[in-house]
């Protein structure tokens, strides 16, 4: 039995992951595949009074996706708009969330997010190759990167227990051969060391090496931190 054409787009693309449902597909000049879809039972209700809306219109959202068959793809989300009815509220227009798909303001999907990290430490592929098979800007895909490594190592509770805080300046350089060399104050977990439990752990590395860099970040610590230290 013959499938419906959307489905088949669907299960290829792996869209019902998103939520989302193709509607059409193009290819343009730069060799970019453009997905349209659209939001499969988007939330009506409005952000401020709870309350189901009524549909308005819809606006598209244009977000980077995961490559299809080996080339750079552009989702456009057809994203809902409700208008509340509610009297007392005092929004009027809201359109549907769309946190599943992707964060407010980002330009790529969540999944691509996680694309790129498995690119770059499971397959050892370097942001420049990453880029290109997403057909976005290296430093998109950098900040991207550094964002999800900073959200490991700084989950919350990376400072809890540090009694014993090393200090130590780095030379750093970000590129071989011709580029300014830079230094960097590194900081350094010694409790486990002074305890005889564990070897020292990385906590943070901030650029210069002043005696104010060092008062910045500790202002930036919590009292207790800073008690304990």
């Amino acid at each position: 039995m013959n499938e419906p054409t959307c489905l088949i787009a669907d299960t290829i693309c792996r869209t019902v992951e998103l939520g989302v449902t193709i509607t059409g597909a193009a290819v343009d000049a730069e060799d970019r595949t453009h997905i349209f879809c659209e939001v499969l039972d988007p939330d009506r209700r409005c952000p401020d009074c709870n309350m189901a809306g009524q549909p308005r219109d819809r606006v598209a959202r244009v977000l980077t996706d995961t490559p299809a068959a080996g080339h750079p793809v552009l989702l456009h989300v057809a994203v809902p708009r409700f208008v509340c009815h509610t009297s007392d509220c005092s929004r009027s227009v809201f359109h549907a969330r769309i946190d599943h798909i992707a964060r407010a303001r980002a330009v790529v999907t969540n999944r691509t997010k996680r694309w790129i990290v498995q690119r770059i430490v499971v397959d050892k592929m370097s942001v420049a190759a990453v880029a290109a098979n997403l057909g976005i800007a290296w430093r998109t895909v950098n900040t991207i990167a550094t964002d999800a490594a900073r959200a490991l190592v700084y989950n919350g509770d990376h400072l809890d227990g540090v009694r014993c805080l090393g200090v130590d300046e780095h030379k750093w350089k970000h590129v071989r051969g011709q580029g300014d060399s830079s230094f960097v104050t590194v900081l350094i977990d010694l409790t486990t060391v002074i305890d005889g439990t564990g070897p020292a752990r990385l906590l943070d590395m901030i650029g210069g090496r002043s005696k104010h860099v060092l008062k910045t970040w500790m202002a930036a610590r919590d009292q207790q931190f800073r008690d304990r230290t």
